[in-house]
């Protein structure tokens, strides 16, 4: 279906709902600011803000921090190895009879 021959549909944007809010609010002279700094209203917004704060922490945070620390320390670990045994291939590498032979005659070293 082409965008043209789509049915408009009502779009209510973030800003314009606040704005039809406190319009509102106004006609029904509901006094705003007193509401706001009022006792109860404080202790809702703490709690909703507590509340935020261990869905936060408990939910999404700590699974993620888990499994990054996780992949973390794998990928850490294989790379280690991968350092460890090339120094242990080439460069803690003993020469031998063979080897010596072969840097004397000019051939590089296997």
């Amino acid at each position: 279906m082409n965008e043209d021959e789509r049915k408009p549909r009502l779009q209510i944007h973030t800003g314009g709902l606040i704005i039809l809010i406190i319009v509102i609010l106004i006609l029904f002279k509901v006094d705003i600011v007193s509401n706001i700094k009022s006792v109860q209203f404080q202790k809702n917004i703490s709690y909703i803000e507590e509340q935020s704060k261990n869905i936060w922490e408990n939910y999404i945070l700590k699974p993620i921090k888990s499994k990054v620390v996780g992949i973390f320390i794998d990928t850490t670990n294989s790379e280690l190895k991968k350092i460890q045994d090339n120094l242990s291939n080439n460069v803690l590498k003993t020469t031998t009879e063979k080897d010596i032979q072969n840097i004397s005659n000019g051939n590089t070293p296997q």
